[in-house]
């Protein structure tokens, strides 16, 4: 497998890696699994900051958030999903067990073959499973490539995590753009812990300093600031998704604190998780029709 060639939007794709080794500190299935190939197949030259695994709040924001979008997926009834920026995440290999369930990981070209080919080693091909190279910030959307998976007049769920943030306002307006003209066409929800607001990270890298390297070291791969490109104020979060159009439920991540699997793998102390977590939340967005 050959390594991936890193340019403009590609670099962002790295924090994949470096969110998978976190993962892998916790009971996520198929989370050791990917993290495994992916070291042992040495798919990207990536240094790992020292005591990676000390950074003990980035694996449970890691967790709580993959989680978090779990139980809320659990509230609706749809069997379409599109995740967007899947990198390595492992949702789609176990969801897709399920035959019933129509799952859609996306990404950037190189990360999507990628993924494809981790994948296919991991569990072979599945009728259900599907992968598409789309940039959920092109205009126009590249979402409709989606449409010869999906069955019309069925709900889709879209997902993502860890891609907003990445992304200043125009690009995060045109996701929103795509999404809610997705949503229009299919029905369904978006749900995203995406929405972060500054002063809730900030306490975190006050409580966890590894925390700070490790969101340094991902601006470095990157280029784009981890920090700055989040909401001040998580009102201004609010505010912006309905500005884009849409409805907004919020669920907090409290709520996945007792399956929190690292808690006792890392010895991490489930009062600074908790204080971490009770300024976060998962969205769920439906499109304003009003």
């Amino acid at each position: 497998m050959q390594k991936l060639q890193t340019s403009d939007f590609d670099k962002i794709s790295l924090t994949a890696f470096m969110v998978s080794l976190a993962r892998r500190f916790t009971d996520i299935p198929y989370a050791k699994e990917l993290a495994q190939l992916v070291e042992l197949q040495r798919l990207i030259e990536l240094s790992e900051p020292e005591n990676q695994n000390k950074s003990v709040l980035l694996t449970a924001r890691v967790e709580a958030r993959y989680k978090a979008i779990n139980q809320v997926m659990a509230q609706y009834q749809i069997a379409q999903v599109l995740e967007l920026a899947s990198g390595l995440l492992p949702r789609g290999l176990f969801i897709s067990s399920d035959p019933n369930i129509t799952f859609i990981e996306t990404d950037l070209p190189a990360m999507i073959r990628c993924k494809q080919q981790l994948v296919q080693q991991l569990v072979g091909e599945r009728p259900n499973l599907h992968f598409l190279s789309i940039d959920a910030t092109s205009r126009p959307s590249q979402f409709l490539k989606s449409s010869e998976q999906l069955t019309p007049g069925q709900p889709v769920m879209i997902l993502c995590e860890g891609l907003l943030t990445h992304l200043n306002v125009a690009e995060k307006q045109q996701v929103c753009a795509n999404v809610r003209e997705m949503l229009s066409s299919y029905g369904g929800v978006w749900i995203t812990p995406d929405f972060i607001d500054t002063a809730s990270l900030s306490q975190s890298l006050q409580d966890d300093p590894d925390l700070q390297k490790l969101l340094q070291t991902g601006s470095n791969l990157t280029g784009r600031s981890l920090v700055d490109n989040n909401f001040g104020t998580l009102e201004a979060a609010r505010q912006f998704a309905y500005e884009q159009g849409f409805r907004v439920v919020e669920h907090s991540m409290l709520n996945v604190i007792d399956q929190l699997s690292c808690l006792e793998i890392l010895g991490i102390d489930a009062e600074v998780v908790k204080k971490m977590l009770a300024a976060q939340s998962v969205f769920a967005l439906t499109v304003d029709v009003a």
